[in-house]
């Protein structure tokens, strides 16, 4: 973010979310909290996008069970495979 092209604002989060935002932005911003929610800002608009997209096209939106196996990729989990019987 470039200075003087910026606008000041607030929010009101719980002690938990702050601590949070804190150590994600000094993670991935030099513990800048303002680039981070501008990053995370631009993600969700990104997000609103793909929705309206699949919305017009008519692609239907994900099960719970979709979204699990996603989560589980990424956390590094494998599905557990079915053995098969020799024939």
């Amino acid at each position: 973010m470039r200075p003087g092209r910026t606008k000041t604002t607030s929010f009101s989060l719980d002690e938990a979310t702050l601590k949070n935002l804190k150590a994600l932005a000094a993670r991935r911003h030099k513990g800048n909290v303002s680039a981070l929610l501008a990053e995370v800002a631009s993600r969700e608009a990104k997000f609103a996008a793909a929705e309206a997209f699949f919305e017009k096209y008519g692609v239907p939106p994900l099960d719970d069970e979709a979204i699990e196996r996603i989560e589980a990729e990424w956390r590094g989990e494998t599905a557990k495979r079915r053995r098969r019987r020799a024939a």
